[in-house]
């Protein structure tokens, strides 16, 4: 009777570590989920720096800013807002 018991008592333990894995996977997809988009924000934002300080005096112009404001952005690290 106690082999038996043995066994169920097992078999309760291997839903819970089943279920403890499914959750920590869940969590490393959410992680990755997270790296994946700041890395996208990063890549967005260093080429737009980029696309500002080639951009003409007649450019700059239309969209309202002044080369000392490009200036001060493009200054910025690629994980700065």
């Amino acid at each position: 009777m106690s082999t038996v018991k043995a066994k169920h008592f097992h078999l309760i333990d291997d839903m819970d570590i089943a279920a403890l894995a499914l959750a920590a996977i869940e969590r490393v997809e959410a992680f990755a989920i997270g790296v994946k988009q700041t890395l996208a924000t990063w890549i967005r934002r260093s080429s737009q720096r980029r696309e500002l300080m080639m951009m003409s005096e007649h450019m700059l112009e239309d969209i309202g800013l002044t080369r000392y404001e490009i200036a001060r952005e493009t200054a910025k690290y690629f994980w700065q807002k």
